[in-house]
């Protein structure tokens, strides 16, 4: 089914792992090396970018800091850690910003990332291409996160669209199909070249 014939009117985006790359052990290294015992520390801290209090806005960076010096041993005050925590650990993936310039003249552009309030201003500070998007929905405003339904239907109701008039890219095949359960049309991304083909397939406009 190609995408002119469903009148797809907004093209949905992932943030991290599809606009940019991103290696959050880098972060987890960071702080590991200042814990009591860094090897467990490391293990055990794996994906705490992505905890889900965090990237709702339940939990805060000071609170996060307390938590790993009573329960790691960690040795930062919380400047240091606060500093070490928004260093960037994520880049642009080369020519997605020229695909999604290019898809904005012809498309509503919507972000739907899972992020933390505290990385999320680093984000937004390091790139003003995020301009050519008509919304900019993060889990920590939300208070909801992917692969939760409800943030779709969030999508539908900000835009005024039902679901089958939205196209949704994320590098997550389970938020992809959460959203496809809901009548999104959706791609799992793993390359700039693979999601052209994919817009091409579709009979996307502006490529």
């Amino acid at each position: 089914m190609r995408i002119a014939d469903t009148q797809i009117e907004v093209v949905v985006f992932d943030l991290f792992g599809v606009l940019v790359s991103f290696d959050d052990d880098v972060v987890i290294a960071r702080l590991a090396r200042h814990c009591a015992d860094p090897t467990d520390a490391f293990e055990r801290l794996h994906k705490l970018t992505a905890r889900h209090d965090l990237i709702t806005g339940a939990a805060s960076l000071p609170e996060l800091h307390r938590e790993l010096v009573a329960e790691y041993g960690l040795v930062m005050s919380f400047p240091e850690f606060e500093a070490a925590w928004l260093e960037p650990y994520h880049q642009p993936i080369c020519g997605m910003a020229e695909l999604v310039e290019a898809l904005s003249r012809h498309y509503r552009l919507v972000l739907l990332s899972n992020v933390d309030r505290d990385y999320w201003q680093v984000v937004r500070a390091m790139h003003p291409e995020l301009e050519c998007f008509e919304s900019l929905l993060v889990s920590c405003d939300l208070g909801i996160a992917k692969p939760d339904p409800e943030v779709f239907r969030h999508v539908c109701r900000l835009t005024g669209t039902e679901p089958h008039q939205c196209f949704f890219v994320d590098d997550t095949a389970q938020n992809v199909e959460a959203a496809r359960a809901l009548g999104f049309h959706g791609h799992v991304f793993q390359s700039v070249p693979e999601l052209r083909a994919a817009l091409a397939q579709a009979n996307a406009r502006g490529l």
